[in-house]
């Protein structure tokens, strides 16, 4: 691991632990809660391993909290830019093929940008919800969303899903070449 990567994997763990004490739950519970080995999140917290993004969002949801906490603080103003480097990559699920993404904490307009590359063989299923209104974009392929309480709807190239925070949705590949899917994920909303 290069020496950024290196620093960028401590400060997620850094944040990881102190969202953790700060809402007073021991490292064995928050692992039950996120359905994780107390080991790993160890290993996560200590900078030794980085979670998967998944698993990420399984932490943030034990914590309720957005997986964007855990991240570098985006600098202020009315203008963003993220360079590549400052980006931090996660893995899609857990399984050793999976295709990368990329995370960007935003500015205010946008808490967090995904871009994901779904091979047909990938397993993204996983029921998932987030507590902001976010938006999936088609760029390639096709991708059957499925919603609680819903009918699902096929996404193509071009297409776009708004969706408003807690809508829970899982996700399908269709077709026989890749998907290319860009998640934006709206600011975490100020409390009234």
């Amino acid at each position: 691991m290069i020496p950024e990567e290196h620093d960028r994997v401590a400060r997620v763990g850094r944040a990881v632990r102190i969202a953790r004490r700060q809402a007073g739950l021991s490292a064995r519970t928050l692992a039950t809660r996120a359905g994780i080995s107390q080991a790993f999140l160890s290993q996560v917290e200590r900078g030794l391993n980085v979670p998967s993004l998944a698993t990420l969002y399984k932490i943030a949801d034990a914590l309720e909290c957005s997986p964007s906490h855990f991240l570098d603080a985006a600098p202020e103003g009315d203008v963003l830019v993220v360079r590549a480097e400052r980006r931090v990559a996660q893995v899609v699920t857990g399984a050793p093929t999976t295709p990368t993404t990329w995370m960007a904490q935003g500015n205010g307009a946008i808490g967090e940008v995904y871009q994901y590359v779904i091979a047909p063989e990938d397993d993204v299923s996983g029921w998932f919800r987030r507590p902001d209104d976010l938006v999936v974009v088609i760029t390639d392929g096709c991708l059957e969303v499925r919603m609680r309480d819903r009918e699902s709807v096929v996404l193509e190239e071009g297409d776009c899903l708004f969706a408003v925070a807690g809508t829970e949705m899982q996700w399908e590949h269709r077709g026989v070449e890749r998907a290319r899917v860009v998640l934006c994920v709206g600011a975490p909303r100020e409390p009234s």
